[in-house]
């Protein structure tokens, strides 16, 4: 888990760097989109996070040919997982979504008090992925 998380600071830069809401390409190895961390992005990202079904349990799963899209969260919100022990607040949200294969997207959530962790969620990536096509780009 440390080399997923080492990875994603070395690709997105600081968890604090940028309020935006960021699209990286791992085959591309770079940031491919900037949006506006909008009220459409919160909204979504709360209700991945109020889909969240447990920890990912693989010991280290695959960010290769994948978007991995950061949602910076403003203000931070509560994850309560009773059956795993989850309670936290999010500050930060990184959603995997494999580009091919039978991997559900999961994510990667950083909570307030520091700690990372690997979650998978039922929601889907849907509706996010057709938020990304209609929403204004900052930069490509």
């Amino acid at each position: 888990m440390h080399a997923i998380l080492a990875g994603l600071l070395l690709l997105f830069g600081p968890i604090a760097a940028s309020g935006e809401v960021e699209l990286f390409d791992t085959d591309k190895e770079k940031v491919v989109e900037i949006y506006a961390n909008s009220d459409l992005f919160q909204q979504e990202a709360k209700e991945m996070l109020d889909s969240v079904s447990g920890r990912v349990q693989e010991l280290s799963p695959s960010l290769e040919r994948a978007l991995i899209l950061r949602i910076p969260l403003t203000p931070p919100q509560d994850l309560t997982v009773e059956s795993t022990g989850i309670d936290a607040q999010i500050v930060e949200m990184f959603v995997v979504m494999p580009k091919q294969g039978a991997r559900r997207p999961w994510m990667i959530v950083h909570t307030k008090d520091g700690d990372s962790l690997l979650l998978e969620f039922a929601r889907g990536a849907e509706k996010v992925q057709r938020l990304l096509e209609r929403v204004e780009r900052k930069t490509s």
